[in-house]
């Protein structure tokens, strides 16, 4: 494998003949290996517990669009980051370590996603839901946001 360095301030680096890391599908297939999927009949049972965060990882539009699981924090996957940090300046107080946090998304991609970021930030309780209209079809409770 050839590899040339390109002039820039990142010093960027392009390989020739093979593939540039990961692909989406092995990213998915590990982060649904790392976090946990949870059934929607046991994630109603902790919709009011006081211990668990639900958490909207669907875009703002997506969301505006729709509705959110009631009581859920909307939380961008490309700012999960930032929200889950608490000593960062946008930083989410509902987003706590020590919660169980039930991530949800359109599919489930995005929450698996999600997830394992979460993981790599120290939370160790977080789930996967999956899909939004799964736990709507299962008459979960929702809201307008």
């Amino acid at each position: 494998m050839e590899c040339f360095e390109v002039f820039s301030n990142a010093k960027m680096i392009f390989q020739i003949g093979g593939n540039l890391g990961k692909s989406v599908q092995n990213m998915l297939d590990e982060a649904n290996q790392r976090v946990a999927k949870v059934e929607i009949n046991q994630a109603m049972e902790w919709i009011n517990d006081g211990d668990t965060v639900f958490v909207d990882v669907r875009s703002n539009e997506s969301i505006r669009q729709s509705c959110i699981i009631q009581g859920a924090v909307p939380a961008e996957r490309g700012m999960i980051e930032f929200y889950a940090d608490q000593e960062h300046s946008l930083g989410k107080s509902e987003l706590k370590p020590e919660k169980r946090i039930v991530l949800y998304c359109t599919a489930g991609g995005q929450a698996a996603l999600a997830g394992a970021t979460l993981l790599d930030m120290g939370y160790a309780n977080v789930v996967n839901l999956g899909s939004f209209q799964a736990w709507k079809d299962a008459g979960g409770p929702v809201e307008d946001v």
